[in-house]
């Protein structure tokens, strides 16, 4: 393989992984949202809705309840 050939293949390599990253990412950030029929809807936490969770959270009281904080750091 020459040194033209093997450029051009990294070339293309590139180019097909930056629109590989570039589809994952629109997907992540714009697909739909959907949960399945009789939950409740997805939410995002925030400073303004954490009063609304807490006493979403609450009224669950006698059941088992789980709380998952993931982050992507």
């Amino acid at each position: 393989m020459t040194t033209r050939s093997a450029a051009k293949a990294a070339g293309v390599v590139g180019a097909v992984a930056i629109v590989l990253f570039g589809a994952a990412f629109a997907w992540v950030r714009y697909s739909p949202r959907r949960v399945p029929p009789g939950q409740p809807p997805l939410s995002t936490l925030g400073p303004g809705s954490l009063a609304e969770f807490r006493d979403a959270f609450n009224a669950g009281e006698g059941s088992i309840r789980v709380l998952a904080m993931l982050s992507p750091t």
